[in-house]
């Protein structure tokens, strides 16, 4: 064979060679990293407004305060007779609600007098209290003019996990009555 068809042929294959060496170390471009935001939101668990998934805060945690307490209805009669014998025979109504396992009420309420059991009752809060995650146990009384007072019913809630934050209420149906709270956020 020609020696320079022999060169040509060596040359041509060295070069094949060098284009893929060199094509198999070429540094392949990588993608830039995404950067994924972080959730934002409010990270308190005591806030009805609490994120589980925020993982930075954005200031957006407010927290219920009470305006009113209201029970909306509750039983018409003490078992199978009047709440009052005498002359008036609705019930004395006295709420109290405190945080469950607590000694102290830190919410007794007045008496409302000769409360008819269809009609709702209402109290004013007189301090704007502040609910947390917790809770929280309410009893409702006949007042029965400074004898024992009689049990009407009890029930238990907890207001971030019964909050309607569209109505800003929590109700709780216990023992035929019917507790209602109203808040504000703040």
């Amino acid at each position: 064979m020609n020696k320079s068809i022999i060169v040509n042929l060596l040359s041509a294959t060295a070069l094949s060679g060098a284009v893929l060496f060199a094509g198999a170390c070429k540094k392949s471009e990588e993608p830039e990293p995404t950067v994924v935001p972080k959730v934002k939101g409010c990270m308190d668990i005591d806030s009805p407004l609490y994120n589980a998934d925020a993982e930075e805060s954005d200031g957006s945690c407010t927290y219920a305060r009470v305006t009113k307490y209201e029970i909306t209805y509750h039983p018409e009669m003490d078992g199978s007779s009047n709440w009052d014998p005498t002359f008036y025979t609705d019930a004395d109504l006295i709420l109290r609600i405190k945080e469950q396992g607590t000694a102290n009420w830190s919410f007794e309420s007045a008496t409302i007098e000769d409360q008819e059991h269809n009609v709702p009752a209402e109290w004013t809060a007189p301090s704007p209290l502040k609910l947390l995650n917790k809770t929280y146990e309410w009893e409702l009384v006949d007042d029965d003019n400074g004898t024992a007072a009689d049990f009407i019913s009890s029930g238990t809630f907890n207001p971030i996990t019964s909050a309607n934050l569209n109505t800003n209420t929590i109700t709780s149906v216990s023992g035929g009555s019917q507790l209602k709270i109203y808040f504000n956020l703040q």
